[in-house]
């Protein structure tokens, strides 16, 4: 009997949200052996990645080739919901090699010694009964007592690097009372929501979640994707308050969570 090809696609949302339906549809085919993944690239992804030669960096940057020239596709998903469902039923070593050698194979190997931290702050508001109401969203006075928490369990000369939007001011009470030698060790790497041409871009901020020798996550498709990737140390927020997005709500058996 052959192989049925099944693709990933139709799914509408952000960059991080998009690449775990993909990485769905990989781990299924690789751990149910009657199917085979064939890679229907991204064509276009929310907060401003849009147009075709941004696009195409995305796809560049995950490296998956194309693998529909030629192959007859038999299942359509936008996702599948059993590994969402039961990621660790589904992610083992050989999914994980597979797809970190996938994306660093057209990159320098690295690991940047530092903690990184992802704080969401953009697309955190939802319309319910017509008004708007912040999810996936950790406050800036959680942050402060969090942070302390899960630095002390690592090396004091490694340099704790926050990754979100917005401006300086926006952040700056999280540090409030925080000893000298643990807000001097504080980094912000800001990028601007909906700007693809800002320093610390889509593209920079996953890269280094990526990379990072300490990976905090948020409640957020990006930073849980990049945990995928990283084979380091992942530390999941494991609050479930918030975790309304289906591929999100469930902790890697290879992640520490915290609260």
């Amino acid at each position: 009997m052959g192989y049925r090809n099944l693709t990933i696609t139709g799914k509408t949302d952000g960059f991080g949200c998009q690449l775990n339906a993909k990485f769905s549809g990989i781990a299924f085919c690789i751990r149910h052996k009657k199917y085979r993944y064939i890679h229907t690239p991204f064509s276009t992804v929310s907060h401003g990645y849009r147009d075709q030669n941004l696009v195409d960096k995305l796809n560049d940057l995950i490296n998956i080739p194309d693998g529909r020239v030629g192959k007859k596709i038999h299942c359509r998903y936008p996702y599948m919901k059993q590994v969402f469902a039961s990621p660790n039923n589904w992610y083992n070593n050989e999914v994980f090699c597979y797809l970190r050698s996938r994306y660093w194979e057209n990159k320098n190997y690295e690991t940047k010694e530092n903690i990184a931290i992802h704080i969401r702050r953009g697309d955190i508001a939802r319309n319910k009964k017509n008004r708007k109401v912040a999810v996936r969203y950790q406050s800036n006075k959680y942050y402060n007592t969090t942070i302390p928490r899960i630095v002390e369990k690592f090396s004091d000369s490694m340099p704790i690097v926050i990754y979100s939007e917005g401006d300086l001011k926006d952040f700056e009470s999280i540090s409030n009372g925080w000893p000298k030698c643990l807000s001097e060790r504080l980094v912000f790497n800001l990028g601007v929501d909906w700007r693809s041409d800002c320093e610390y871009d889509l593209i920079k901020t996953f890269h280094d979640l990526v990379s990072s020798r300490v990976l905090v996550q948020a409640r957020s498709g990006l930073s849980y994707t990049a945990g995928i990737l990283n084979e380091n140390c992942v530390m999941f927020e494991g609050g479930m308050a918030g975790r309304r997005s289906i591929g999100q709500k469930v902790c890697l058996d290879n992640w520490i969570p915290f609260y």
